[in-house]
């Protein structure tokens, strides 16, 4: 009886991580592939810990709190709470909101599980994010205007994401041992195809985190940033861009555009693509500034666009666009629930990066690499959230606190040296 027991024990613990690790495998490829994936694969992943949990596996350990998760814990709390407060002293409520802002507590508890899960779950990553990239750049169409994209995503979420999918794999370059011949190449493979994908979709508001890209690449490579390696970095960026600008028609087009956006903008026109962001985000700033404690209500702004117009501080075209969104992700938050929702928003960003960066002093080499992905990962989708709001899709926010949650276990992983506690 105790040998069974034993035995069935040890297959509930082999098929929950089996089960965590085939999610982990295919939640990029799904996001890309099927409209609704990354919510499903959050959906999952969250029954399979509350099930662990309930029903925790022999060879799982009890959770060990660490002091620093209360603080990604009130981080990923934080956009509910301000949404709620906003709304309270608005006195005007409904339930849209909470849809995107619950991605971000509902990932804990899959935190929690994972990262007292054997680190070999956390292997299949380094596949994971290279066929994204692939699969994403094989699906794309060309969607009108040169621009290529899938049916799932509109161009500037399939831009950013396969963008940062890319570089993820390139930086996943010898994770969890030196890699093989093959996994160079998938991982490579995975660069390659995910900023071909990102040039080919012309969203140029992702294309502002390549820098970003390239100095966390320098940084973490040399220990310190030199200014003879960041000026061959600058030159060589600088080379990559014009041969794509010469040979790539997409990026040729994208950015004609952007100049000829500047010109029209500089004669008066305010109704382009650069001015109308730049409009908005003005206008979002005034707003901010009547009401800096509870903001106008998550969908407030909207409302202010023609009072707005009328007072000619944005032009009707402008104030169309604006009732959609803000195009800033910091400043929708700001707007829409004041400095509650502005520390939210931060926040989500900061809280993680700080955890990240302090994994990238940790002792294991895993866990170290797991910190830059983190940081990586977090800057791009900060960079992002400047020119668009990002979050505001429920999949988006799902893909980010999800992958967040993923990272940040593989930094904690009780199979991993700890992460240095603070000073």
């Amino acid at each position: 009886m105790i040998a069974l027991r034993s035995m069935t024990q040890s297959r509930y613990h082999f098929s929950v991580e089996l089960a965590a690790m085939l999610l982990l495998l295919a939640y990029p490829m799904l996001m890309l592939a099927v409209r609704g994936g990354m919510n499903a694969v959050l959906l999952f992943m969250l029954l399979l810990a509350v099930m662990t949990a309930i029903i925790r596996p022999k060879g799982i350990n009890a959770i060990v709190w660490q002091r620093e998760w209360t603080a990604y814990t009130i981080a990923m709390f934080a956009i509910p709470i301000a949404i709620f407060i906003s709304q309270s002293f608005n006195q005007y409520y409904t339930a849209h909101p909470y849809d995107s802002a619950s991605r971000y507590f509902l990932v804990i508890p899959m935190f929690l599980m994972l990262q007292r899960l054997r680190s070999n779950v956390f292997v299949v990553l380094q596949f994971a994010f290279p066929v994204a990239a692939v699969v994403g750049l094989l699906m794309a169409k060309d969607l009108g205007e040169g621009r290529m994209g899938i049916p799932t995503l509109d161009l500037i979420h399939y831009g950013d994401f396969e963008l940062l999918l890319g570089v993820l794999s390139l930086f996943s370059l010898h994770w969890f041992s030196r890699d093989n011949l093959p996994m160079r190449f998938l991982k490579i493979a995975g660069f390659i195809a995910g900023l071909s994908a990102s040039f080919a979709s012309g969203s140029r508001g992702g294309w502002l985190a390549i820098p970003l890209f390239i100095v966390i690449f320098i940084y973490f490579r040399t220990n310190r940033v030199q200014p003879r390696v960041i000026l061959s970095s600058v030159i060589a960026a600088m080379l990559t861009f014009a041969l794509l600008f010469s040979f790539n028609s997409t990026v040729n087009q994208r950015v004609h555009e952007l100049t000829n956006d500047v010109t029209v903008f500089s004669q008066g026109n305010r109704d382009t693509s650069m001015g109308i962001r730049w409009q908005l985000y003005h206008a979002a700033v005034d707003v901010f500034l009547d009401h800096p404690i509870f903001g106008v209500g998550v969908e407030g702004f909207a409302q202010e666009m023609k009072q707005m117009t009328e007072a000619g501080k944005i032009t009707p075209f402008a104030a169309e666009l604006g009732r959609g969104e803000v195009h800033n992700d910091i400043l929708s938050k700001a707007v829409g629930m004041g400095v509650f929702g502005l520390m939210a928003i931060l926040a989500i960003y900061f809280v993680p990066f700080r955890l990240f960066w302090r994994a990238t002093q940790s002792a294991s080499a895993h866990v170290r690499r797991s910190g830059i992905l983190g940081i990586t990962f977090v800057g791009g989708f900060f960079v992002f959230g400047l020119t668009v709001e990002i979050l505001n899709l429920t999949m988006a926010a799902a893909f980010y606190s999800f992958t967040v949650a993923v990272l940040l276990a593989a930094c904690y992983n009780t199979q991993f040296l700890t992460v240095p506690q603070p000073q």
